[in-house]
């Protein structure tokens, strides 16, 4: 049967009729008589289209049929685009504006499809040739300013945004990327003018919403920015509203309804790996580090290759002081994004916690390389040249980081660590102050509070030290794992059962022969890092921080069965003298100063029968007061509460009496810090004559030693020895009554 022209009429009459499925049904009996007739190929592809059914197949056999048809590859550029093949899509257009130079929408479709391929300089030359053909193209004028953007060509991009919202003055689209191009350009109030344009011709415009809310924010108009997303959110609730939404209040610090926004949205995308992230953030900020850890976690799950994810489970880590852990977690958000400056800066924090300072340093520095005006890493610096005793260079690079961000927590708490302050120092204490009257994330408010708490002693008003150090502590409290007194008790008790007089006696028979270990031990504040310092300036020692190997260590002791624990204490005393070997090849003495060691004597003994131990005790009120005032992480969490306090003050003087009354007198020598800043040198003479060294003048220049030191000792230890910290408490007698209360007759 043969073909006619009016059968090929008949189903492009059906298709222009809007019968797609009938025209379909035509063009098949047709090619089933003649398979390579075009005009069929066409119109069954084109019903195809029309019925949403997938056409490429169809139009792909049209086109090599009809390879002249300048319109069909048209078509059938659009139909590869939308299975997102884009190279052959642009080639499909590229096809048809060569066979119609005139044809103006396949240059401009053209233009926009090299613009997403990266190929910039070619789409604008797409879309110049477009507008040269049409030059009220409006759509041309759109797509040749992206790419014109896409270049860095801001000048040309807002003409030709400018020239659209004259051309189409009520299409929102064109006032938004109007506003965009303004706001890239620097030209902010042109731009909010321009964005706000766009939500009045399109209130419900979530990403017009966003560039406007952030603008907003940044030019100090938060509030502002609130009522415009309030005003979407009225509209439409949906997720990515709602979080677009939450991360506007977490940067006005406002917490709480930043993790409701987040909490909403997840009721509605349950799986979206940034919202957990982000609400992660907030959580930690409130000062919720399981809950920030538990979303982090579940982030990282969804997708592993989300950096802030990582960093967002480190920081509530560090915060608890876990810094292994922490740097763990840097360090895997590292490697999926090696140029994230904030995990540089954070990672570098916990490396100088952990003492690995030239790491610490290297890390800031290549921060600070990729993000030069990072204040928080200029800070950090100024805080490890502080550590090496640096203190005018490191005062320098703090004030360079508080003259990029005024208001800079880590700065300005830095700035009173590292020197008395002075009444000459009031505009420090009013940048403080205004800091705090910001919404700040709960660890950085704790660390202020306890900054200016220094700031006021230093200057005699101890009314108002007290009130923050105070305010300090209760927001600690709020906000940090709990003190388990109970908890306590137990271990110490444990402890005491594990290493009584005879069982130490047969545990240190197979202990090892060394004694080159020097421990320093006493309460947090008690004078260890003054006792560390003097010894760590004779030739033959070394002085190796706070090392908290035997916190661990005494861990997989407690869980070794019995049959095996001889030879687990014996293993742990080998590793820990290789760990020194490590930090010190040839010192003769290696001093680990870790205070809270009191609690691990036993095994310290058992393993290391020969180490020396120094005990430093101080009055128990100034040892409280000063942990009290002092700001510790979330790893003491006794140190916010008197009661609290007093209670983990008790049980060390529980455990010092048990080891007192059992370690052999030569191994354990009680100092006195009252007596250590009255009789400098006899108790130096004293400490060396302990640990088995003779006597080296330079131990009464300890404050001239340039060694690191990390505690919060690290400013007062260089200076000559004084009898200011002595009696301290009197300051605050009146607000004391709890605490002497609690401690009894300690």
């Amino acid at each position: 049967m043969t073909t006619t022209v009016s059968d090929v009429s008949r189903a492009w009459a059906l298709l222009e009729a809007g019968r797609a499925a009938e025209a379909e049904a035509e063009c098949e009996r047709l090619l089933a008589r003649a398979p390579a007739l075009g005009p069929a190929l066409v119109c069954r592809g084109l019903a195809q289209r029309a019925r949403g059914k997938d056409a490429l197949a169809a139009l792909e056999a049209a086109s090599r049929a009809l390879p002249e048809d300048a319109q069909l590859h048209y078509v059938l550029g659009e139909t590869l685009e939308e299975h997102r093949l884009l190279e052959r899509a642009a080639q499909a257009f590229a096809r048809a504006a060569a066979l119609r130079p005139d044809f103006a929408e396949a240059h401009n479709e053209l233009g926009r499809l090299l613009l997403a391929l990266g190929r910039t300089e070619e789409a604008i030359e797409s879309g110049r040739r477009a507008l040269a053909l049409r030059p009220d193209f409006a759509a041309a004028l759109g797509n040749l300013a992206n790419a014109n953007r896409a270049r860095g060509a801001l000048g040309a991009a807002i003409e030709g945004y400018r020239r659209l919202t004259k051309l189409e003055p009520g299409l929102a689209e064109a006032h938004h990327h109007l506003g965009s191009a303004l706001a890239e350009a620097g030209e902010e109030e042109a731009a909010i003018a321009s964005l706000e344009r766009a939500l009045e011709l399109r209130p419900d415009y979530p990403s017009a919403v966003a560039q406007l809310a952030r603008l907003l924010d940044a030019a100090g108009r938060g509030a502002e920015a609130l009522i415009h997303y309030e005003r979407l959110l009225a509209r439409n609730r949906a997720a990515p509203n709602l979080h677009e939404y939450g991360n506007l209040l977490a940067g006005l610090g406002r917490y709480e309804a930043a993790a409701s926004a987040f909490r909403e949205a997840l009721a509605q995308a349950p799986d979206d790996a940034r919202l957990h992230s982000n609400l992660s953030h907030v959580l930690h900020c409130l000062g919720d580090l399981r809950g920030s850890m538990e979303h982090a976690r579940r982030a990282i799950e969804l997708d592993p290759r989300l950096p802030e994810a990582h960093l967002h489970l480190g920081n509530p880590l560090f915060v608890m002081n876990e810094m292994h852990a922490a740097g763990a977690a840097y360090r895997r958000g590292l490697a999926v994004a090696p140029d994230h400056a904030g995990l540089h800066v954070a990672l570098a924090m916990a490396e100088r916690a952990l003492g690995l300072l030239d790491e610490a340093e290297a890390g800031a520095r290549r921060a600070l390389a990729l993000r030069p005006r990072a204040a928080d890493a200029l800070a950090l610096l100024g805080g490890l040249a502080s550590d090496r005793g640096r203190f005018e260079e490191g005062t320098k690079l703090l004030r360079q980081a508080l003259a990029i961000d005024p208001q800079l927590p880590e700065a300005l708490t830095g700035l009173s660590a590292v020197r008395r302050m002075t009444l000459e120092d009031a505009p420090w204490r009013e940048a403080a102050e205004r800091a705090l009257a910001r919404s700040l994330p709960v660890a950085h408010a704790i660390n202020l509070h306890h900054a200016l708490g220094k700031y006021h002693d230093d200057v005699g008003d101890y009314d108002a030290a007290f009130r923050h150090h105070r305010d300090a502590n209760e927001l600690a409290r709020r906000s940090r794992p709990p003190y388990e007194r109970a908890v306590m008790t137990q271990r110490a008790t444990r402890t005491l059962a594990a290493f009584d007089r005879s069982a130490l006696e047969a545990l240190r028979r197979h202990g090892l022969d060394s004694e080159r270990p020097v421990f320093i031990v006493g309460m947090p504040r008690s004078g260890t890092t003054l006792a560390e310092q003097i010894l760590a300036s004779h030739p033959l020692v070394h002085g190796a921080g706070e090392q908290l190997y035997w916190s661990f260590a005494s861990d997989v002791e407690a869980a070794a069965p019995p049959a095996e624990r001889v030879a687990t204490i014996a293993g742990l005393g080998r590793e820990y003298l290789a760990t020194l070997g490590k930090l010190s090849a040839g010192a003769a003495r290696v001093v680990d100063k870790l205070p809270s060691n009191f609690r691990n004597l036993g095994l310290i003994h058992a393993a290391l029968p020969k180490a020396r131990i120094i005990h430093l005790d101080r009055d128990p009120l100034d040892t409280c007061v000063s942990i009290y005032f002092q700001g510790f992480t979330a790893g003491h969490p006794y140190a916010a509460a008197f009661g609290d306090l007093a209670h983990y003050y008790r049980e060390y003087l529980r455990l010092m009496a048990h080891w007192r009354a059992t370690l052999p007198p030569e191994t354990l020598l009680e100092v006195r810090y009252e007596s250590l800043v009255e009789e400098p040198e006899a108790w130096s003479r004293r400490m060396l004559a302990h640990v088995g060294l003779p006597w080296d003048p330079r131990c009464l220049e300890f404050h001239r030693n340039e060694r690191p030191v990390l505690t919060a000792s690290r400013w007062q230890v260089r200076q000559p020895i004084g009898r200011s910290s002595v009696g301290r408490w009197r300051r605050y007698e009146r607000y004391l009554g709890p605490l002497r209360a609690a401690l009894g007759d300690a």
